[in-house]
């Protein structure tokens, strides 16, 4: 690929004289330049595209609701078919949550059928004490991306947080 353009050069440098050469020379590098990274930019998505079509896309998300009864600080997701979801909160990232953040979690490729997950968040309950959320569900994978989003949400009656997943 760089040969093309080394020769193009070589070739305008040749024919054009002097300072005029010059600028116009180096106003084609440029142009050469834009051009050769905008198809950098094609290429890349082409890839991404052939590589994780939107027919196996799944992506998750959290989002915490409200946030009075739980802090989290490592979530875990797990599925046989799917590679692990693995994550540790810093102190930035609860405060954005806490203020309406969505985090993405991840975007996986899955095949269609059903996925059991095995998700498991860790936190601190209102008061200090370590508290562990659990959620199992199977979700139903069609042709289609599949969005979802893990939500904690609080619990007013029970002074407790609960771990709900939703389709989005």
């Amino acid at each position: 690929m760089k040969a093309p353009i080394l020769l193009a050069v070589s070739l305008l440098l040749s024919v054009l004289p002097g300072h005029a050469g010059e600028a116009a020379l180096a106003a084609d590098v440029s142009q050469v330049k834009q051009s050769v990274l905008e198809l950098n930019r094609e290429l890349y998505q082409l890839e991404q595209d052939l590589l994780s079509p939107a027919t196996t896309r799944l992506a998750l998300y959290l989002s915490l609701q409200g946030g009075e009864y739980f802090e989290p600080l490592a979530l875990e997701i797990r599925s046989e078919a799917l590679p692990p979801v693995l994550h540790i909160y810093t102190e930035r990232q609860i405060q954005a949550l806490k203020m309406g953040a969505v985090q993405p979690l991840a975007s996986l490729d899955a095949g269609p059928g059903q996925h059991t997950l095995q998700i498991t968040l860790k936190g601190l309950d209102n008061s200090g004490q370590p508290q562990t959320l659990q959620l199992n569900p199977v979700v139903e994978k069609t042709t289609g991306p599949l969005l979802l989003e893990l939500q904690v949400t609080d619990n007013p009656q029970q002074r407790r947080a609960q771990l709900q997943l939703q389709r989005w």
